[in-house]
């Protein structure tokens, strides 16, 4: 996989020549595009007189892959956002400052956080969010491959049996045909071999799996790769509907939408914190708000399902 930061925001993505790591790496792309659009950034640096654009892009990647982004102020760009590392135990052991070595910068010595720097996090523990994408990627790329092995085992199965290499093309050519949709093939009288009873006349192919309803999964496999992807909207904190039901009770929805909202607020209030210190450090005016499918943009409250359990009380009603 093409990786556009050189390995400068810790990436690892690799892709591999077989169709596992295509899935794995399908949905590590997949799952992280879905999770940038959680908050909405508004008032980023956009250049000027000795100041350099901050690129969105590089900036959501690396917040999300490392959890935070260090700001300074240097001479050539302006205030700068750039991937480090924590450096020094605080009297809370928590780090002191950051170490950047990038090809724009590397400095002999940590940057002194508070006063030289600023860290913009979105976790309080410098870890990032790529482990919920890791995760999630690696149990839907399992599913995919049930999912291919499901699809190959619905089809009807043969083995033919050949007495030279003729009769093999002849049957190679014959199955062509069938598979593309020819409504009648006609068959060399000699590939048909005679039995031991003269009457009977057993044809050179068997067949595999008759019953395909037996191992035909493939509908349970699809909900289950909905379930999982169900389960990692919860995990970030998106607004999904917890399973069918006829009816939901109120308290049910109300605890679904407390641990849908809780690890949001959690990357949440680390954002506004370090904003705010991000702004009063360098002059900015970066905001970060909650991004709501159908809402506004700017909304910050927790949703309720209490509708959905009105609308399922009244079904049954």
């Amino acid at each position: 996989m093409f990786d556009l930061y050189n390995g400068m925001y810790k990436s690892t993505c690799y892709c591999g020549p077989t169709y596992s790591d295509f899935c794995k790496n399908y949905w590590e792309r997949s799952l992280f595009q879905r999770m940038r659009t959680l908050f909405n950034f508004s008032g980023l640096p956009e250049g000027g007189p000795g100041q350099v654009k901050w690129d969105k892009d590089a900036f959501l990647y690396g917040l999300f892959r490392c959890g935070f982004l260090v700001v300074f102020q240097s001479k050539t760009y302006g205030v700068v956002i750039q991937p480090g590392t924590p450096h020094g135990i605080g009297l809370q052991f928590q780090p002191t400052g950051m170490m950047v070595a990038t090809p724009y910068f590397s400095f002999t010595r940590p940057l002194e956080i508070g006063t030289e720097c600023a860290v913009l996090k979105l976790t309080p523990d410098y870890r990032g969010v790529w482990d919920i994408i890791e995760k999630y990627a690696s149990e839907l790329q399992l599913m995919d491959i049930a999912i291919r092995q499901s699809q190959i085992n619905a089809r009807f199965t043969y083995a033919f049996i050949a007495k030279n290499d003729q009769d093999a093309n002849t049957i190679k050519a014959l199955m062509e045909r069938i598979a593309n949709a020819e409504p009648g093939v006609i068959v060399n009288s000699k590939l048909i071999q005679s039995a031991t009873d003269k009457t009977d006349i057993v044809p050179p192919w068997f067949q595999f799996d008759r019953d395909l309803s037996k191992n035909f999964i493939l509908p349970e496999l699809l909900e289950a790769r909905r379930t999982t992807l169900t389960n990692f909207y919860h995990e970030i904190g998106v607004r999904t509907i917890p399973e069918k039901k006829e009816r939901y009770i109120s308290s049910e929805v109300n605890s679904y939408d407390s641990e849908t909202y809780n690890r949001r607020e959690v990357w949440n209030i680390s954002l506004q914190e370090s904003i705010e210190t991000v702004n009063k450090m360098y002059n900015l005016n970066i905001q970060c708000n909650y991004v709501e499918p159908g809402g506004d943009i700017n909304a910050t409250e927790p949703f309720n399902f209490s509708t959905l359990a009105t609308r399922g009380n009244n079904r049954s009603s």
